[in-house]
């Protein structure tokens, strides 16, 4: 019971950051398209995609990946629809057909940078998996000789680690989808799976002697 709490709690959590990630982003989406016109709007959400995209080619290319489309770019005109064009409207009509279909390709892109972040988060899961191997290992050998030894313990380092290391992974998440800037990714998961692991072995190190 207590089991299924938690992992209802957890997809819950990581359901509201994902969506808090696209809605982040087609925020910003929308306010360059409201502060500096659609083509521009366009322009900056179509490099971060493409600057991401650059980033997983190595990995979905003869792939499953492959085939989700993370080359297409969602250009289509409504007004230039023939049924549209025979009927008589007015130039409101007209422009809010047009801000519509601008509305919709911006959302439409900003899914699609979302996607490809999270192909780059899935894609990172193994590094991540390898270093808090490592960090459970060397936490647990510590534990082992501080057990050996008659050492101390403290419940509240582990509680504290643990609490500190889950809200951290959440608001890593957070900020990853969220922010529209395009980095690296090496350069943000590999110091932050060495810190995982870290603080990991730490938890480890301190938990109780007797289970």
């Amino acid at each position: 019971m207590a089991v299924k709490q938690y992992s209802r709690k957890l997809t819950m959590q990581l359901t509201i950051v994902l969506f808090l990630g696209w809605l982040a982003i087609i925020i910003w989406a929308i306010s360059q398209w409201l502060l500096h016109g659609y083509p521009y709007a366009f322009e900056k959400v179509n490099v971060l995609v493409n600057t991401q995209r650059e980033a997983i080619t190595p990995v979905y290319q003869g792939s499953l990946l492959a085939s989700l489309p993370l080359n297409a770019e969602p250009r289509w005109s409504l007004i230039t629809i023939p049924y549209l064009n025979k009927l008589a409207v007015n130039d409101f009509f007209k422009d809010l057909i047009e801000k519509s279909q601008q509305f919709v390709q911006l959302i439409l892109l900003s899914s699609q940078c979302l996607l490809i972040k999270l192909i780059i988060l899935f894609a990172a899961i193994p590094l991540f998996s390898l270093t808090m191997i490592a960090g459970l290992v060397d936490g647990l050998n510590q534990r082992a000789i501080r057990t050996a030894c008659l050492g101390r313990e403290s419940s509240y380092v582990f509680h504290r680690l643990n609490h500190y290391l889950k809200r951290g992974l959440v608001i890593l998440l957070m900020l990853w989808l969220a922010l529209p800037v395009s980095i690296t990714p090496a350069y943000v998961f590999v110091p932050v799976s060495l810190l995982m692991g870290l603080m990991i072995a730490m938890t480890a190190s301190r938990f109780k002697k007797y289970l």
